[in-house]
């Protein structure tokens, strides 16, 4: 049962404190995150995962605790979604490349999931992509790879842009969850053969990065594996946290509110006790570091993949992954809050 939580902040050296308390953080981020989305659909009509994934996962925790879920607002995310990738049915189907590649089709069935969409052609046809390119960011790539070293078991995005597309083994996990939820089948067979491959590789990988052991952490939970293995994992996770309170990508980069979010998120949602002193000091990194417009700040320090525009979003040119930091923010402290009797 989650418990109400209360707390007293101190900022900076300044000796004047404050009350917050979990959920006007979690109504103001919730805010923050679902104008984002508004805000996507009148300058883009392409998919994002951080304007239209994380911002669903985020409204349907937030009903999860009594804040009710715009079912209309929710409907249009998922069918932006579904709008994007019907299109390219026809392509995924041979294996023609999708922008992103496993880790666009990863959030895309991930989102349409959220909004519980029933499979049909175009979830079929996103499986199929992605059952084709599973050990290669292209299906081109598989041209000479008997010249060269290839990992046939994992998934791989067809750019790294830190931190949502920083670790392979999220990429793997995602494309798991989606065939996972979205095989039909007659896809069920090569489904399996590349969910043991895969298995086989997410063993042997080292985890490099808190995003390496985030989403390993979460497809042994929701994929089933050894309890040893999940074990070893969160032991991990729980080690990477700094004094502040707070998580980073790696053990060379200060805490940020991206990972800090993300690692509550997935610690809760995979078991770990809402009392743990992990989970309080965390919590506590993250109501001190809530801008007052709702959202968190994250910079960013990925190679831009495409031409910036400003959504009207906070923080600029960091606007986008600040969005999905704000969501991974919001998502923790949801965890956090009573559910309703």
């Amino acid at each position: 049962m989650r418990s109400a939580l209360f707390i007293l902040v101190f900022v900076g050296t300044v000796q004047t404190s404050f009350a917050v308390d979990a959920e006007t953080a979690v109504r103001r981020g919730l805010n923050r995150v679902q104008l984002a989305a508004v805000n996507w659909h009148s300058n883009e009509d392409c998919f994002s995962c951080h304007h239209h994934t994380l911002p669903m996962l985020v409204s349907v925790e937030a009903d999860a605790v009594g804040l009710a879920l715009d079912r209309d607002w929710m409907e249009e995310q998922a069918d932006a979604t579904h709008a994007y990738f019907e299109p390219r049915i026809d392509d995924m189907n041979v294996g023609a490349h999708v922008p992103g590649g496993a880790a666009t089709v990863g959030y895309g069935l991930w989102a349409l999931s959220l909004d519980k969409r029933p499979p049909d052609a175009t979830t079929m046809a996103m499986v199929s992509y992605l059952l084709q390119i599973q050990g290669v960011a292209r299906l081109k790539d598989r041209q000479g790879e008997e010249n060269r070293k290839v990992s046939h078991g994992r998934w791989i995005a067809s750019c790294r842009r830190a931190p949502m597309q920083a670790s392979v083994v999220a990429d793997t996990v995602l494309a798991l969850m989606g065939i996972e939820r979205y095989a039909s089948q007659e896809q069920r067979a090569r489904a399996a053969k590349a969910r043991a491959d895969a298995d086989r590789w997410l063993d042997s990988v080292p985890l490099t990065s808190q995003q390496d052991r985030l989403w390993r952490l979460w497809g042994l939970h929701h994929l089933g594996g050894e309890e040893t293995s999940k074990a070893r994992v969160l032991k991990a996770v729980l080690a990477a946290q700094n004094k502040d309170g707070g998580w980073g990508e790696t053990s060379e980069l200060l805490s940020d509110t991206f990972s800090t979010g993300q690692t509550i998120f997935m610690l809760c949602d995979t078991g770990t006790a809402l009392d743990d002193p992990a989970i309080t000091s965390g919590r506590d990194f993250l109501l001190r570091t809530q801008q007052t417009d709702g959202s968190w700040k994250f910079v960013s320090h990925a190679i831009p993949a495409q031409q910036f525009f400003d959504n009207g979003d906070p923080h600029g040119k960091n606007q986008f992954i600040s969005v999905a930091a704000t969501a991974w923010a919001t998502s923790a402290l949801i965890q956090l809050m009573p559910q309703p009797e």
